[in-house]
């Protein structure tokens, strides 16, 4: 840890040449003691008897290897004049330290300047103030400490409670956005005619039919869009229903075309099971029939209760 010791006074710097009109020059430092590449910060006050302007200049003529332990880093000047008639200047410099053990400041000079900035005086100071620089690493230390695990940090119940609580509302709210959305489409679907559907159906399949569509590819095509309108229709399954199922509950139902129904479907069948071969003319005739039967019971609503099938005996 840094330990930061603070000068309560202003230590004198000792001039290499002492006589009358020499600036009195004190200096200040803080902290005395800091880790290697830490900086310290200091003062240098220059009281001048005369009117002339002091500047301060580190390692000029001095010891070299002094100056590059301490690196400057940043400088600030004051000017003020007191009652007295003399003139202070004060250098408020951060140096970095870049040495290790204890390490004396580094020389600097004071040049004093007249009133059209010629140099009238130079003076080197040596401070006699020491700081104490420290290593980053502990010269003792010869084995490397042991690694100490990542610790896991508690989680509060209290934390975790909203959030689990939140996403079991936005579920809910998703579940119940489903739900509705399912009973709106199912309502739209029972709006929409069957019979409509069904006709678009075979005025497709006609087209495809009169572009090159096989005779028994056509058959396979009618019928689906026959079951598909008899189960929509008439409430009954028809299209995982064998023949003999849809003819069974069209008979309860007593509807008109019964007989044509059960013809196109039967029809269709001999041509998916019994390799029956109608021509293109045949195909257009049932798509034809197909329709008429569409068209004669599209008007005809069962009640919405769908047919329930007998109970083996």
């Amino acid at each position: 840890m840094l330990l930061l010791i603070c000068s309560t006074g202003w230590l004198p710097a000792s001039p290499a040449h002492a006589g009358k009109g020499v600036p009195a020059v004190t200096m200040m430092v803080t902290p005395d003691t800091l880790l290697v590449g830490d900086r310290i910060h200091c003062t240098i006050q220059i009281t001048n008897p005369d009117q002339d302007v002091a500047s301060v200049a580190w390692g000029d003529g001095v010891d070299s290897l002094s100056v590059r332990t301490f690196e400057p880093v940043s400088s600030k000047h004051i000017s003020s004049s007191l009652h007295s008639g003399q003139s202070q200047e004060k250098f408020e410099l951060e140096l970095a330290a870049f040495g290790t053990g204890q390490q004396l400041l580094p020389p600097f000079t004071v040049a004093l300047h007249d009133i059209k900035g010629n140099i009238t005086k130079k003076i080197v100071y040596k401070p006699s103030t020491m700081v104490f620089v420290r290593a980053l690493t502990d010269s003792t230390m010869r084995d490397l400490r042991p690694v100490k695990p990542p610790q896991k940090p508690p989680i509060p119940l209290l934390l975790i409670m909203p959030v689990i609580l939140g996403v079991f509302g936005v579920a809910g709210l998703v579940l119940l956005l489903l739900f509705m959305l399912k009973r709106v489409v199912r309502k739209s679907a029972e709006k929409v005619d069957s019979g409509q559907v069904a006709q678009r159906k075979l005025r497709k399949l006609g087209s495809s039919l009169s572009a090159g569509m096989p005779p028994h590819e056509c058959y396979e095509e009618l019928s689906n869009i026959m079951r598909s309108f008899l189960e929509n229709h008439y409430r009954i399954s028809a299209l995982e229903a064998v023949t003999q199922e849809i003819e069974r509950d069209l008979k309860k139902l007593g509807i008109a075309g019964f007989e044509s129904i059960m013809n196109l479907l039967k029809q269709a069948d001999l041509v998916k099971f019994a390799d029956s071969r109608p021509d293109v003319e045949e195909s257009r005739q049932s798509l034809h029939k197909a329709s008429e039967v569409i068209r004669s019971t599209r008007y005809f609503r069962p009640h919405d209760q769908p047919v329930e099938a007998d109970e083996p005996q």
